[in-house]
């Protein structure tokens, strides 16, 4: 009894799953990119579709008063993850990472 409590619930499984997805390396930050030096790498990602729908499910609620939040858009963020639904774009989700130090940072800015 205590080996099926300790099971995931059916239906789910452990499998990694593709998505839709670009990245940028850069130096410098977002706002001011530049090519990237040994001592200045990072990385920003974007995923799309199905993925980054269930990440903007997961992470609400909506933020409201920010830059591009309107009735077309919504946006959610947890920490350094950056979603928005967009009745015309669909989900996106964007995050990054410094390369050097390995420390999560924004993948987007407004």
């Amino acid at each position: 009894m205590i080996a099926a409590l300790a099971r995931p619930a059916s239906g789910w499984t452990f499998s990694y799953q593709p998505f839709q997805g670009r990245y940028l390396i850069y130096g410098g930050g977002l706002g001011d990119p530049y090519t990237p030096t040994s001592s200045n790498k990072h990385i920003a990602y974007r995923i799309k579709g199905d993925v980054a729908q269930k990440i903007f499910n997961a992470i609400g609620p909506d933020l409201r008063n920010v830059c591009g939040a309107d009735g077309e858009q919504r946006i959610r963020q947890r920490a350094e993850i950056v979603c928005m639904s967009h009745k015309r774009d669909g989900y996106s989700c964007n995050f990054g990472f410094d390369l050097q130090s390995g420390r999560s940072i924004g993948g987007s800015i407004c």
